[in-house]
């Protein structure tokens, strides 16, 4: 995997294989320069030459974005329409013609205006944060000494005539003083260190320092020790390295660039498109259908075919949709916000409530990445004040490399800590990775002692004796043996464990015949709430698989600690050997990969995506970056890399992992009521499209004139707004709920027809019994003044039934008794029922062309309504039997 990125690297001239093995002067000539540390002139011919140190910037795109938030799929349609809508008006409509269109118009405006203000914020708000994290580096230029090489003598003159400048000025060929906490502002190749500790975990996942120098013995592009990667960090140490590329010529670059590739299409957006193209053939099935009909019959006016035929779709089509899409994901996105969650797109509010699946990295994750001070024992696991003191004494007198593990011991709080007055320090054998051992010699009373602490058998080979219960034995093979295995179980366990040896010492300063004294164990801490989350999810039918670049035992150990049981575990190079269907099986199965490159982490969420899941990722690093962008919905920390708050589609403020749980929850809520509105108006609209063509075939009448199909629309508008804020079953929650299409068909063509039986028991009523209209399908007058009474009371029918069962569809359980809606939804269902009683019974019918309904309709009405909502009810219970689902 790592090949192919070298690969990738080699397309430029900055491959950096090139500048790892050559000496001083070839070096130099690589950049036309004849001594290291340029002067203003070359820095100008450099900056052209070589271009600047900066990334590609990810700027804002105003018309792609505006594109994006008015010009969806479904807005084009409400656009076709609604123009339409306009061209009627002004071709002899009334005012309520331009009313209607005026509010679909609306519809589209504040939906798009919603999102178009929501992508800017979020973009805004990350460009001030990467602002705010802007570095600075100590260059080297405008010497008058001539350097050709970099030595201990000349680099202290050097050191004190480095400057700080922004990274941004940073040129090829440049001269830069490194130093501890300094970020690495381009790739450097390494002129001269002393003991220089870089932290690369961002990179490559693995938690502890590497060591670089000027000198190289690795082939591995990422292991190469004279060369330091733009966006690693050092630890400890200092060092002068000479700047081989910058900007986008770096390794960094490579996965910057990634990072700004088209992003694939998430679960959600993939939902809106099925979604939208399923209304789009409903609405082309149907719409020719009620043309015909409404043409061919005895006296039909094509004409005013085409009109009636466009109420239809406008009642088809539930316009409403971008609007309750949108509003539903901002209130979703304000109660994450409550949580110190930076939302980045509205989007991400659904998507994190669809994943099934949540991917993560350890290191900073799961883990705080401090590592922390466990026991501190001697060779028979008792606690020893004594060992405690030795340790504490070598962590803080050494001044070499400022490890995790010394820093650890100087903050644990749990440890008997000597008086360090009462010592001085004589010498010090500093860390490095070949002896694995740092020893400190101090003196205090007249006496000389060493104090050594390392890898336990690196510690062991400078040892010849061993204290076991106060007594000094000799130490043989068999009590190494033994400290081995303790050793090797401790490791298993997930600990990380060190030798502790003393003596005492006559003159010379020597680091053999020790005594070894005992052990310190370490563990990577995780987070106070890593061991809630993975539970939490798991209740809410959302597995976790930890994605690592660390090592298995280390990685074991974590996952023990949080009480993650280990399904299958592979690595890194067993992925690369594995074809398609092995791969399949594996991302199935397995739970904890570790030893990943960064594209092994894309290769495992592309493979779970293909096998049909909704994937999020977790992560901080910079190597971490190109896989958020892989997955359905990225999440990262406000301490992240910058390239992985920048690929991130939610960014946790806090240190508390449980924000993940309530933007789960919020997420299927949004979900919920989004259903809600889409299927059941789906189903409502195709039920009276059903009853209309009916009605054609009973009476000559039409059934209700466009402007009351609007106004009934409008009034159900506003239910349907309410249920923004309605509860939602703990059911529902209870597992992902990915936006799909899945059983829409079904749930309108069972449910749909549901409502006809009672609209066209209202004609037959009013036909028949009432004898309102006349039956059959002869021309009718013009004027007959029983079609506004025709009118009125299918609008009382319509509306009421389209409005009260609207409690029973909210829910799979018994409205009322086992589920109860919000007060919102509870209120507009009240107010839009009376709404469907006061228009055609007051003098308000009138302004929209309807007449009186007879008072002994309220009662039939009403037993039309109640049988509806008791016959929806057993539907309902049938459908959930047939399909194990409602929503």
């Amino acid at each position: 995997m790592k090949i192919k990125k070298k690969e990738n690297v080699k397309k430029n001239n900055f491959d950096l294989s090139n500048y790892v093995n050559i000496e001083n002067q070839e070096l130099l000539q690589k950049f036309n320069i004849e001594t290291y540390g340029l002067n203003d002139d070359q820095v100008k011919v450099h900056k052209e030459t070589y271009g600047e140190n900066k990334l590609k910037q990810s700027k804002f795109n105003f018309p792609l974005a505006f594109i994006k938030s008015f010009l969806s799929p479904f807005n084009l349609i409400l656009i076709v329409i609604d123009t339409f809508s306009f061209y009627e008006f002004f071709n002899g409509g009334d005012g309520f013609d331009l009313f209607g269109a005026l509010l679909v118009l609306a519809m589209i405006l504040i939906s798009g205006t919603i999102y178009f203000v929501q992508e800017m914020r979020s973009y805004f708000v990350i460009k001030k944060m990467l602002a705010d994290n802007k570095k600075t580096s100590k260059v080297i230029r405008n010497i008058s000494d001539k350097y050709s090489a970099i030595d201990n003598a000349n680099s202290i003159k050097l050191i004190k005539k480095a400057e700080e400048i922004d990274n941004d000025e940073l040129v090829s060929g440049d001269l830069v003083y490194l130093s501890n906490g300094d970020l690495i502002p381009a790739d450097l190749r390494i002129l001269w260190s002393n003991t220089l500790y870089i932290n690369q975990s961002s990179l490559t996942g693995e938690s502890f320092p590497v060591q670089k120098k000027d000198t190289n013995e690795n082939e591995s592009y990422l292991e190469y020790e004279n060369i330091c990667y733009m966006g690693t960090e050092v630890l400890s140490g200092s060092a002068i390295g000479l700047v081989i590329s910058t900007g986008q010529n770096t390794y960094f670059s490579l996965i910057d660039n990634k990072v700004k590739e088209k992003r694939p299409k998430s679960s959600f957006d993939k939902g809106i498109k099925r979604i939208t193209f399923f209304l789009i053939a409903f609405m082309l099935a149907v719409i020719p259908i009620v043309f015909l009909i409404f043409g061919l019959r005895p006296g039909g006016d094509w004409g005013a075919g085409i009109f009636f035929t466009v109420a239809i779709a406008v009642g088809l089509t539930p316009e409403m949709l971008p609007i309750i899409v949108t509003s539903n994901l901002t209130r979703g996105y304000g109660k994450i916000k409550d949580q110190d969650v930076l939302v980045k797109n509205l989007n991400a509010v659904q998507n994190i409530g669809a994943i099934d699946i949540l991917c993560t990295d350890k290191t900073g994750t799961i883990t705080s990445g401090e590592i922390s001070l466990d026991k501190v024992m001697d060779v028979k696991g008792a606690k020893s004040e004594t060992l405690e003191h030795f340790l504490y004494l070598n962590s803080y007198f050494q001044s070499g490399f400022h490890n995790p593990i010394d820093e650890a011991v100087l903050a644990a709080s749990h440890i008997k800590k000597p008086n360090v007055e009462d010592f001085s320090k004589e010498w010090e054998v500093p860390f490095d990775f070949k002896r694995k051992i740092l020893s400190i010699i101090l003196t205090t009373k007249g006496d000389k002692e060493i104090f050594s602490k390392g890898a336990v058998e690196e510690i062991l080979k400078i040892c010849n004796r061993i204290k076991i219960d106060g007594k000094i034995e000799k130490l043989t093979e068999e009590h190494k043996e033994r400290i081995i295995s303790k050793t090797h179980k401790l490791n298993l366990d997930g600990y990380r464990v060190i030798g502790i040896a003393h003596n005492l010492l006559d003159d010379e300063d020597i680091e053999e015949n020790l005594v070894f004294h005992g052990f310190a164990t370490f563990f990577d801490e995780p987070k106070k709430t890593s061991k809630k989350i993975i539970k939490a999810l798991l209740q809410k039918g959302i597995s976790t698989k930890v994605l690592t670049g660390d090592n298995e035992v280390i990685t074991r150990a974590i996952c023990k600690t949080v009480d993650f049981k280990i399904t299958e575990l592979y690595t890194g190079k067993q992925i690369e050997q594995m074809n398609e269907m092995q791969l399949a099986k594996a991302v199935k199965e397995a739970n904890v990969f570790v030893k990943l490159s960064p594209i092994h982490k894309s290769t495992i969420i592309k493979a779970l995506k293909n096998q049909g899941h909704v994937v999020g990722f977790m992560g901080d690093g910079i190597n971490d970056a190109p896989v958020l962008r892989q997955s359905d919905i990225a999440i990262s920390f406000k301490d992240a890399s910058n390239i992985a708050k920048d690929a991130a589609d939610m960014i946790l403020l806090s240190d508390s992992l449980m924000a993940i749980d309530t933007a789960v929850t919020e997420g299927r809520i949004c979900l919920a009521n989004m259903l809600k509105y889409i299927k059941v108006t789906v189903a409502s609209n195709f039920g009276n499209v059903l009853s209309v063509i009916v009605a054609l075939f009973l009476t000559a009448a039409e059934p209700m004139m466009p402007l009351h199909l609007l106004l009934q629309n409008l009034l159900y508008d506003i239910v349907m707004f309410a249920f923004i804020f309605d509860k939602v079953d703990k059911k529902f929650l209870e597992k992902p709920r990915p936006f799909t299409t899945k059983n829409i068909i079904w749930f309108a063509l069972i449910n749909g027809p549901v409502s006809s039986i009672f609209d066209i028991s209202t004609f037959l009523v009013l036909i028949y019994g009432y004898h309102i209209v006349p039956s059959g399908l002869a021309p009718i007058p013009e004027n007959h003044p029983g079609v506004p009474q025709f009118n009125a009371s299918w609008f009382v029918i319509g509306l009421m039934t389209q409005t009260a069962v609207m409690q029973m569809y909210r829910t799979e359980k018994i409205p009322f008794i086992q589920s109860q809606g919000s007060w919102q939804v509870n209120a507009s269902t009240v107010f839009v029922c009376s709404m469907a009683l006061v228009i055609p019974y007051s003098p308000m019918n009138k302004v929209v062309q309807m007449d009186t309904p007879p008072l002994t309709f309220i009662p039939i009405a009403l037993g039309f309504v109640l049988s509806y909502l008791l016959l929806a009810q057993v539907v309902k219970m049938g459908y959930i039997k047939i399909f194990k689902e409602w929503l």
